[in-house]
């Protein structure tokens, strides 16, 4: 049988909601925003915190980039998102920073012993990162291993092996 690429009405998947927040710190370009709107939907998110100086809809680079995924997926502003994130952590949420630190553990040893649950993860802006005042919040951080020269991923691929290192470790039941 000859293998044919489906049309987007042909594609069915299995709606599934994960328990994850995702949090951006201060990002600045809409069209990673939107970015964050599609993988949010395609990885079964549960909401996003727009932080700080985030741009938030509506807003037409958002749109064109979200592909009509923010209006469907929840999102709220935070002003202050290091206050939402401490009053979350009273909710049982584990908060998970995106980002090399001193402490950082590799994404996929860090999930091979633990995946919590519910969790918010965090990601900073491209050129300054998740914010000192989110840092000191956070339960932890995670970094995503490279070979390469280059120390540092576009936020929205970041993103998307986050959440699918995430989401595979969740549906394996770990």
């Amino acid at each position: 049988m000859k293998q044919e690429q489906l049309s987007h009405r042909e594609t069915r998947w299995t709606k599934q909601a994960f328990p994850l927040i995702l949090a951006c710190d201060n990002w600045q370009d809409p069209r990673n925003v939107g970015m964050a709107f599609r993988l949010a939907d395609a990885f079964g998110v549960e909401a996003i915190w727009l932080g700080g100086a985030s741009p938030v809809p509506p807003n037409r680079k958002i749109s064109k980039t979200a592909r009509s995924t923010e209006g469907w997926v929840p999102f709220v502003h935070q002003a202050n998102l290091a206050q939402a994130l401490v009053a979350a952590k009273t909710q049982q949420y584990t908060l998970i920073g995106v980002e090399i630190t001193n402490q950082s553990k590799a994404l996929d040893d860090y999930l091979r012993t633990e995946v919590p649950q519910p969790t918010i993860l965090v990601l900073g802006a491209e050129q300054s990162g998740i914010s000192r005042e989110v840092l000191e919040v956070l339960d932890g951080c995670v970094h995503i291993p490279m070979y390469g020269r280059n120390s540092s991923l576009n936020v929205a691929t970041a993103l998307a092996i986050a959440l699918s290192a995430w989401v595979s470790r969740w549906r394996e039941g770990k």
